[in-house]
């Protein structure tokens, strides 16, 4: 009986210990297994699929000509300009304002301020209007011209600026007269009045200066209006650019008041190299940027290629836009956008070749997949792919695409 136990109880001892070793190399498995995930993970680094848009650009200096006409007057005295740059002027139109002293100009100006005011409380006073409007709408529009101001400062338009901050006053005043507080401009309108009728009384001499052509209106001269001339803008050279970006500006003659831009379209003149235009071909509609000037995307076409056999090359790029910030261009460092491409930007050592196809293992949940790609565009460091059809095989947005890791296979857990 005592020997039956004995033997009972040492089975049941080797069992135990059977199920302790079991246990442990379990545990120690398991142990193995997280330090593989473990290391294999901090080995592992990824970025996420995000969409970009890059850009193939030829940086140069380049000279801008324009089909600029003098306007002249021989009156000495203080000018007051009435157009402003870049704008679009008539036949006729008064340009600027002449006076026989600084006193007078001072005095025409606040005529001109004063009335405009008188102008802007008087609109002011229709209450009408602003009642009703819908006040929803009016707070959507003073957050959004509140933001047009921001950005207007942030990109050194102080002119729009300006004309932002007027339009954001008048949008909170309307919205104060629409929730039904009383504004009364009768005190502010009676003083407006008194100060005109006492500067109007003033007899001012003055001469008026108009224009004898219709264009575009840029005040005074800069002295590179005659270094190249515009309606030879098909016979000039790449020498002949290289001069003028390189020249000084003439003389200004006192006499000159300001200039009419006549013809639609003016040019950038440059000088490139020719390895940078192999895919450029004329009439092509490209971009222009202008980094030292805050101008963006400026569309123009290719209006001439010069000899491509040269090591460098003539280019004349046309534009017909203008405006205030485009008037001031003269001899200025561009970026011409020749081409441009938009798709995930990935690093180079995110791409494999698995069975003769190309594409990049992404990490979806805790498990690694390939994903094929569409390569758009090679750089030294980077790729720009795409999904071009939406396929469920190739990468997609978002995808936390595998850069760098050891051992990386497709439905391999993570």
């Amino acid at each position: 009986m005592a020997r039956a136990e004995n033997k009972t109880r040492k089975s049941t001892e080797f069992k135990i210990k059977i199920i302790a070793i079991v246990v442990a190399l379990c545990l120690l498995s398991s142990y193995v297994v997280y330090q593989i995930i473990k290391v294999s993970k901090a080995e592992m680094e990824t970025q996420f699929a995000l969409s970009e848009t890059v850009y193939k650009v030829i940086e140069t200096k380049s000279f801008v000509l324009r089909d600029e006409k003098f306007i002249t007057n021989n009156a000495s005295g203080t000018t007051v300009s009435f157009a402003d740059n870049g704008e679009r002027i008539a036949l006729g139109d008064t340009v600027s304002i002449i006076f026989n002293s600084p006193d007078d100009a001072t005095s025409y100006l606040k005529i001109t301020e004063i009335k405009e005011s008188i102008q802007h409380y008087e609109e002011l006073s229709g209450q009408g209007n602003f009642q009703a409007m819908n006040i929803d709408s009016l707070t959507s529009e003073i957050e959004e011209e509140f933001i047009d101001y921001l950005e207007a400062i942030n990109s050194g338009d102080y002119s729009e600026a300006l004309d932002y901050a007027d339009s954001f006053r008048d949008s909170v005043t309307g919205k104060q007269i629409a929730v039904g507080e009383k504004l009364d401009f009768t005190e502010q309108l009676s003083t407006l009045y008194s100060e005109l009728n006492k500067l109007e009384a003033v007899d001012y001499s003055y001469t008026e200066v108009r224009s004898d052509m219709a264009g575009y209106f840029i005040g005074e001269s800069d002295g590179y209006e005659n270094v190249l001339n515009y309606d030879d803008i098909d016979n000039i050279k790449a020498s002949d650019v290289e001069m003028a970006i390189s020249s000084s500006p003439a003389s200004i003659n006192k006499n000159v008041v300001g200039r009419v831009v006549e013809s639609f379209n003016w040019y950038f003149t440059c000088v490139v190299n020719a390895d940078d235009i192999v895919s450029l071909e004329e009439n092509a509609e490209i971009y222009v940027n202008i980094p030292y000037q805050g101008i963006e995307r400026l569309p123009v076409k290719v209006h001439k290629i010069g000899d491509r056999n040269s090591e460098k090359v003539l280019l004349i790029l046309s534009c017909s836009l203008m405006n205030e910030s485009l008037s001031d261009l003269r001899i200025e460092e561009i970026e011409i956008v020749t081409e441009e491409y938009t798709g995930y930007k990935i690093a180079n050592s995110a791409i494999r070749t698995v069975d003769g196809v190309k594409g990049v293992y992404v990490v979806r949940g805790n498990l690694v997949g390939f994903r094929k790609i569409n390569i758009v565009y090679s750089s030294e460091n980077f790729t720009i792919v795409n999904n071009p059809e939406g396929r469920d095989d190739y990468i997609k947005l978002y995808d936390k695409v595998v850069t760098k890791g050891v051992e990386i296979y497709d439905n391999k857990l993570v």
